[in-house]
């Protein structure tokens, strides 16, 4: 009879605090229901062209920032048009995207001209990584149009290793090096096509062995300073896709191409600073969501959004980080060289999603612009509350949530 009582008063005990946990957890979704209604403003899109006051009010802090970082959901159309109109409010002297500096180079020298562009990619399939993509190219015409520098700050490309060998044959000047490169280049090329549509894992970089690589450095050894700083980039690559994929070491993989991304940025910054002194230029910014907050990302590491904060705190300047995400629709996920329609797959709002509680707010028509610093503030004075780190990283990390009601596979070029 004791043990009975004594089971009862436990269930009466936990049954009560489970009522009070969930009555918690649903006033604190209450809460930041009603602040994102309270902070959300409409915005239209027409063609490339937007409109509305929620479009009237990035438009302004737009124009009062000098870095502005926009993290995305890859593969749709409507990201790159949103982010080319910002690009005309903002006049950026450097856009800075998630692809390798070489990858840069090569986007610059054929984005111009949309036959070449295309021939480009005939030859190396996806070797411009999004930039393979029509309204990615287009962001990047529109960009060199307003004389914008496009920077690559990323680790080589894994559909590229092709074209790198090709790269290195082209500035190479011993003769067996030369033809050495060629022929793989011509071999890696073939090999990378076959398997990129279905057995990615297959591709070069994945699976190219240490004693390979160790090679290419040997074969690279009296080329010049800059053969070799490209052949060490591409060994750096190599290596942490290669951990990537492997569950013990994917952190520490995570970890170094941050930190290749850093160094990148700041590297190619430095000419833009000969002194030190010089002011640095205006910058648009577009990676994955992951990279473009401020403070901890989802994963717990301060990404290049964050350097971005401190990149603006050093001249006094304001950085504006804006999330852009699609509620459903359909989205470019695949790299099939050969028959572009399975690129392409439809989506839903995942029901469990941390960011369901902003997607649930947003119309069937109109895009939702929601201000996320009025979250942030009640965050920071306890009058918000959120269960989720991750929720709570993104209030942090963000300055708006811009949520699109439905889009768009972004096509091959």
């Amino acid at each position: 009879m004791l043990l009975s009582c004594s089971w009862l008063r436990t269930f009466a005990l936990t049954a009560s605090a489970t009522l009070l946990t969930s009555a918690a957890a649903l006033a604190q979704d209450s809460t930041l229901t009603r602040l994102i209604q309270k902070n959300q403003l409409p915005m239209l899109q027409t063609g490339r062209q937007f409109a509305g006051t929620g479009w009237d009010k990035l438009r302004q802090e737009v124009a009062q920032s000098q870095f502005v970082a926009v993290g995305e959901a890859h593969g749709t159309a409507q990201i790159p048009q949103f982010t080319a109109a910002l690009a005309q409010v903002l006049q950026p002297k450097v856009f800075a995207a998630e692809i390798s500096p070489t990858e840069a180079q090569d986007l610059t020298r054929v984005i111009d001209q949309p036959a070449t562009h295309r021939a480009f990619q005939q030859q190396h399939p996806f070797a411009l990584s999004f930039f393979s993509w029509t309204e990615e190219a287009a962001l990047a015409r529109q960009l060199r149009a307003q004389n914008v520098q496009i920077m690559g700050i990323d680790q080589n490309n894994m559909f590229a290793a092709g074209r790198f060998y090709s790269r290195l044959a082209e500035l190479s000047t011993g003769k067996a090096a030369k033809t050495y490169l060629l022929r793989r280049a011509a071999a890696i090329q073939a090999h990378d096509r076959a398997v990129m549509g279905s057995q990615g894992e297959q591709l070069t970089m994945l699976q190219q062995s240490a004693a390979s690589l160790d090679s290419l450095v040997s074969l690279t050894r009296k080329e010049s300073a800059q053969v070799q700083a490209l052949v060490q980039g591409y060994v750096t690559s190599a290596r942490i896709y290669q951990n990537n994929v492997k569950p013990a070491t994917n952190a520490a993989s995570h970890l170094e191409r941050i930190g290749l991304m850093k160094h990148n940025l700041l590297r190619q910054l430095r000419a833009y600073q000969p002194t030190g002194t010089e002011p640095l230029p205006k910058m648009l910014l577009k990676f994955g969501a992951e990279h473009s907050g401020r403070g901890l990302s989802r994963s717990g590491v301060y990404d290049v959004g964050n350097l971005v904060v401190n990149l603006a705190d050093m001249q006094t300047q304001k950085s504006l980080h804006i999330i852009v995400l699609g509620k459903q629709g359909t989205t470019t996920a695949g790299f099939n060289p050969e028959d572009a329609s399975k690129n392409t797959q439809s989506y839903q709002a995942d029901p469990t999603s941390t960011y369901k509680l902003f997607l649930d707010q947003t119309g069937p028509q109109a895009w939702s612009v929601v201000d996320l610093r009025p979250l942030r503030r009640a965050l920071n004075s306890r009058k918000l509350q959120v269960s989720s780190t991750t929720l709570e990283r993104i209030i942090q990390g963000y300055d708006f949530f811009v949520i699109i009601p439905e889009t768009t596979a972004n096509p091959v070029q």
